[in-house]
């Protein structure tokens, strides 16, 4: 650990933080790195984020690969089903992979076909494509880790800019897992207001702490993700957060998968998620089908219980 007081980036809490050590997993550098728990507000997140980070961000990173022509196609299919519950091709990849839960999130603000909208930490910009696929007309990311700026031929734009870059203002402003890559939360979201419309709606997915996973699974978590995922908040911690940026807290949906459990059963076996032994092919998980389906049936219930590891918050911009 550092010589400096562990401080919650979200409470700012320093007192009776529970430290502990996780390796990197998803890649196999197997590289160790000291987390701590807020016994405050019970986020769990990194001591000190590493100087060569870009190491853990390789080009086979899943966020920078790009889909051909056949899997573009799937994923529009996957869509229509997600936000309408048409495509007979879509929900028979449903029945796979559950709906997408992206698409899913906007369905439920409710958001008009020319409603400004901006996804930060978009990269290349797959969500803001799938939801002009739907009709969605006015899309915008924001990735300041992105090459270049794109400019795609259906009107799409991704700014490689950081939220402080912005000025234009929005009607939903959403942060897609990646919220938790992000070093100052608080600076984050007070950004996020700044942006929003009177009336708007930030919608954050991410990780999440105090779950059952995260109890069970400890540094074996397949969620701690170290070091690229920063900080994984609690409830209480969003709860925090938009109280200090003046949003009110709104529908929490709890949208864990059986990902938490073959993920984190891996790791216990010490199979990184890239590893040739993995199953995170889906065609592995085909094979594995009658295990995966009972992995969902336990997700589905602590979803219901409000314990699943990863959920989608809605904060709203009243005045």
């Amino acid at each position: 650990m550092s010589n400096n007081p562990l401080i919650c980036r979200i409470c700012q809490n320093g007192a009776n933080n529970h430290p502990f050590v996780c390796k990197e997993m998803m890649f196999g550098y197997r590289d160790a790195f000291n987390y701590y728990e807020c016994s405050k507000c019970g986020c769990v997140q990194i001591d000190e984020v590493p100087a060569n980070l870009p190491k853990y961000y390789p080009p086979n990173y899943y966020s920078f690969q790009s889909d051909g022509a056949l899997k573009k196609v799937l994923k529009g299919s996957w869509a229509e089903y997600s936000h309408s519950g048409r495509s007979w091709i879509g929900g028979l990849l449903a029945v796979f992979m559950g709906k997408h839960q992206g698409v899913e999130s906007v369905s439920r603000v409710k958001a008009a076909r020319d409603a400004a909208i901006l996804d930060v930490g978009c990269g290349s910009g797959d969500l803001l494509k799938l939801l002009h696929g739907l009709g969605f007309t006015n899309l915008t990311g924001a990735d300041p880790f992105i090459q270049a700026e794109i400019r795609y031929p259906n009107g799409i734009v991704v700014l490689k800019k950081h939220l402080t870059e912005i000025s234009q203002t929005y009607d939903l402003i959403m942060l897609h897992h990646s919220f938790e890559h992000m070093t100052n939360p608080v600076e984050i979201i007070a950004q996020a207001k700044r942006l929003l419309k009177p009336g708007g709606t930030l919608v954050i997915r991410v990780p999440i702490a105090a779950s059952y996973a995260w109890k069970h699974y400890k540094a074996d978590w397949v969620q701690l993700d170290p070091p690229r995922h920063i900080f994984l908040p609690s409830v209480k911690s969003i709860q925090i957060l938009a109280e200090r940026a003046g949003l009110r807290f709104g529908q929490v949906v709890h949208e864990s998968n059986e990902f938490q459990f073959w993920g984190s059963e891996q790791y216990l076996q010490d199979i990184p998620l890239m590893d040739p032994r993995s199953v995170a092919p889906l065609w592995k998980q085909a094979l594995a089908r009658r295990k995966m389906l009972a992995y969902r049936k336990r997700a589905e219930e602590l979803n219901a219980k409000g314990e699943g590891d990863s959920a989608c918050f809605h904060l709203h911009n009243d005045c």
